[in-house]
Parts: C-alpha cells; sequence; structure tokens
C-alpha cells in the first residue's frame, strides 16, 4: 500500500512538474511577444516615452486566443513543410556534428592532461582555464578575423564561413559551436578524475600493477560517468545556444533557428513559433533523458565499488 502511495505520489509530482514546465514554457513565449506593446512610442515630440499596460493586455489575450487554435492537423501540416524540413536538418546536422566533435576533443583533452606529470599537468590546466572564462563572442570575432587576415595576406582561407542560396557552410559553425563546450567539458572531465583518483581501488590497482591507462580508461571513466552525465546536460544546451547565435549571426537562411527568429519579428500566427521552438529543443530533451537512461540502468554499482 505505501508502496503504491509512493509511485502515485512520484507520478504526479512528474506530471505537475512537467505541466508547469509548459505553462512557463508558453508564458515566457507570450511576455516576449507582447513586451514591446508594452510602452507606447506614439508620442509627440517633446513627450516621454509612455508605458501601455492595455497594449500588453491585448497583445497577451491576442496570444492566449491563437493558443487555442492549436489541432494536431496544423503540427502534421507544420512538420510537412519542407523549408521546416531543411532547416532541421541542416541545424542538427551541425549540432550531431558538433556533439561529437566535443565528445572527442573533450576526451583527448582530458585524458591527454590527466595521464601527464603533475608538473606538466598543473601548466596544461592553467592553459585551459584560460579559455573557460573566453565568452562566445569574442571566440567567434577571433576566428572570424584569422580567416580573414589569412585570406587578405596569403590568399588561403581556412573554410568558408558565408553561405549562398541553399548551400550552407558546415565546418566553421561547427567549430565555433563546439571549441569552447570541448573546452569545458574536458576541464569538468579532469576534475572529475582528479577527486576519483584519490579513491581506494585506484591504490589498490597500482599495488596489483595496473597501469594507469587501465585504471583511468576502465574503472575511473567508468564510476564517474553518473556525475560527467549531469554536467553533459550543461554542454548539450550551450551547444544548442551557441548553434542559435551562429546561425543567426551569419544568417543562414536554410536553419531552423532563423525560421524561429522571423516569426518572431514577423509572424503572424503564434502557433508555427512554437512548433519551430518545440522541434528544436524537443530532439535534445529527449537525447538528455535517453543518456540519463542509459546511465543510470548501465551503471548500477556505487562509484568506487568495482571488482579489480
Amino acid at each position: 500500500m505505501k508502496n503504491g502511495f509512493r509511485i502515485l505520489k512520484k507520478s504526479l509530482t512528474k506530471v505537475l512538474y512537467n505541466l508547469a514546465l509548459i505553462g512557463t514554457f508558453l508564458l515566457g513565449i507570450g511576455s516576449l511577444l507582447s513586451f514591446t506593446a508594452l510602452f507606447n512610442f506614439n508620442r509627440k515630440n517633446g513627450e516621454h516615452l509612455a508605458i501601455s499596460i492595455d497594449g500588453f493586455q491585448q497583445r497577451l489575450q491576442t496570444f492566449l486566443s491563437q493558443l487555442l487554435d492549436f489541432n494536431f492537423n496544423s503540427v502534421i501540416e507544420y512538420s510537412k513543410n519542407p523549408n521546416v524540413l531543411d532547416g532541421f536538418l541542416n541545424s542538427y546536422q551541425v549540432l550531431g556534428i558538433s556533439l561529437a566533435s566535443v565528445i572527442l576533443l573533450g576526451s583527448m583533452i582530458g585524458f591527454l592532461v590527466i595521464l601527464s606529470p603533475v608538473k606538466l599537468r598543473k601548466r596544461f590546466h592553467q592553459f585551459l582555464d584560460y579559455f573557460e572564462g573566453l565568452p562566445d563572442l569574442l571566440f567567434i570575432f577571433i576566428i572570424n578575423m584569422l580567416n580573414i587576415y589569412l585570406l587578405k595576406e596569403f590568399n588561403f582561407k581556412i573554410f568558408p564561413m558565408y553561405g549562398f542560396g541553399s548551400s550552407q557552410p558546415v565546418a566553421f559553425p561547427v567549430i565555433v559551436t563546439s571549441f569552447l563546450p570541448a573546452i569545458l567539458y574536458s576541464l569538468y572531465l579532469i576534475k572529475c578524475m582528479e577527486e576519483e583518483e584519490q579513491a581506494h581501488y585506484v591504490h589498490l590497482g597500482y599495488s596489483k600493477g595496473l597501469s594507469r591507462v587501465y585504471l583511468y580508461v576502465v574503472y575511473i571513466l567508468r564510476n564517474i560517468l553518473p556525475i560527467l552525465s549531469l554536467k553533459f546536460r550543461v554542454i548539450l544546451y550551450m551547444l544548442l545556444s551557441n548553434l542559435i547565435l551562429v546561425e543567426h549571426m551569419y544568417h543562414y537562411e536554410k536553419t531552423l533557428t532563423n525560421q524561429i527568429l522571423d516569426q518572431v519579428f514577423m509572424g503572424e500566427h503564434v502557433l508555427p513559433l512554437i512548433y519551430g521552438i518545440s522541434f528544436l529543443i524537443l530532439p535534445v530533451i529527449i537525447f538528455e533523458f535517453l543518456l540519463k537512461l542509459v546511465i543510470k540502468e548501465t551503471v548500477i554499482r556505487k562509484r568506487g565499488e568495482f571488482q579489480l
């Protein structure tokens, strides 16, 4: 009876939590679209900018009334739009390659640093710390200027930055989107491994003659996966925000992010905007859930309790 009550309570909590997320999501979109109506720009010369509560309420009521037009047929029609499908594929091609690059590059940097001698490890760590606080826009500017300088001085272009027509560059958005998240991922990997290498089973492994590479790859990495997966959620949304930034700055035409922004500024109905945002975020949420499920099912033992 108690177990049934706990399951019911847990299920009800999850339902209420998800409903609260959906509510805040819709409220955020409505507030964003209605924000400009809060100010009355039709003022005479010499008059101060006035705040119009009525305009804000009217815009918000329009938003809520348009939400009532929702039906599943409109979702299907939106998904069948060739521009939406092409934009989704282009955006997630860059996001998928960026995610793979973060895992590969971050893991390589992390293991290279952690397997280095202690003095060299500290220098590597200090060098990586400089990139941790580097703003995304500054990094984009540096890459942009480097590409322009090489093209101007040596007539050498590392990669195309701009697309023409339906073509869209891949290398530039992937590098800009994934570099800083890869550094952040490698730093957190190093931090987790440095904490875990103080565990008793690591010293026991050394006493049994196991190599450092074997201990770190087979045991330590497996033990830190649950904690590492929590940080990886931040990496996912950092990649998504970088993707939106790059695709908007360089205005790649056939991308889902720019279609969403067009709906924000020029859209006549709110539902295409909500569908576009949902199409952009939903795969990331599903991937995050699957990652959490895989870690939960495969890493059963507690950290540090694997048999040597």
